[in-house]
């Protein structure tokens, strides 16, 4: 199959796309389960049995016009394909497109969000995930996906939901902070609260979304290398989104940490569901 998302019959060029794909297979700082890195070409196969037409929206996102970029080869070492990362989103970002970057494994978001914060100096990061992510560094590096939140804290405002795994440090340190996050059993006991604390939390009119599919239930998502119980189901994930996208200027996103299981389609095609949502949501903005 092609590497184009949904497929080469609606291919439109770069100059001409406001959404562009940006695949990242990388997943060298994988702690426990791995296969990240193959995330980027199958969930642009799933797309292509994606039906264009959203009902939720009753508009078909596709007519934003979404380009594809080549799958890059990544580098093993952390620091240089932070390195790739930033290059490509800078790139994006200079010429005004929306990035939407797939994952790998989620330390790809730590030079995602250094670029955008190089020509965007106030935005939110809205991370959704199961874990704080906000060690200072793990496995010998402060460029593993366990740092992610703690880096871009260098960078922006960062608000967290979805969470149910912290180290006690981390924890302390967000209490300390005032940074505690939405936490996945508030969301689950109380999605309309849960969701306006996510949104009195962002600073600013722009915001660029994380989605570490370890924030949804392993019922709903399998394919994750550090699944989590108790997480979100598809509706309040969606629900969660479209509020934001409504409220804020979201300047790019991007969905990490899938972690293909062999001859088991139903999460890849999740994720490119997701994707192509979340681009309606942005381009179909209702506020």
């Amino acid at each position: 199959m092609g590497c184009q998302f949904l497929g080469t019959s609606h291919k439109v060029g770069l100059d001409g796309a406001r959404f562009v794909i940006s695949p990242l297979p990388y997943d060298a700082t994988a702690s426990y389960g791995t296969g990240a890195r193959f995330a980027p070409m199958r969930i642009i196969e799933a797309s292509l049995q994606l039906e264009l037409f959203d009902e939720e929206l009753e508009e078909s996102p596709f007519e934003a016009g979404i380009h594809t970029l080549p799958i890059p080869e990544m580098p093993v070492e952390p620091n240089k394909a932070k390195e790739i990362c930033f290059d490509i989103t800078k790139g994006l970002i200079e010429k005004g497109k929306v990035p939407v970057s797939i994952g790998g494994d989620h330390s790809v978001t730590i030079g995602i969000v250094e670029a955008i914060s190089s020509s965007i100096q106030d935005f939110t990061l809205l991370q959704l995930d199961a874990h704080t992510d906000m060690r200072t560094e793990y496995q010998g590096t402060g460029f593993s996906h366990a740092c992610v939140a703690r880096q871009a804290l260098n960078h922006c405002c960062v608000v967290q939901a979805g969470i149910r795994s912290s180290s006690k440090k981390e924890w302390d340190f967000l209490k300390a902070e005032g940074r505690l996050p939405v936490t996945a059993s508030f969301i689950n006991k109380d999605l309309t609260g849960a969701t306006k604390q996510i949104i009195e939390g962002i600073k600013g009119p722009k915001v660029y979304i994380t989605i570490d599919v370890d924030c949804l239930d392993p019922s709903v998502m399998p394919a994750t290398g550090t699944p989590e119980p108790g997480g979100l189901d598809w509706f309040q994930l969606t629900y969660i989104l479209r509020e934001v996208a409504n409220r804020f200027e979201i300047i790019g996103f991007d969905v990490v940490e899938l972690a293909p299981i062999p001859g088991i389609h139903f999460p890849d095609y999740l994720c490119a569901r997701l994707i192509y949502k979340m681009i309606g949501y942005i381009f179909f903005k209702k506020g």
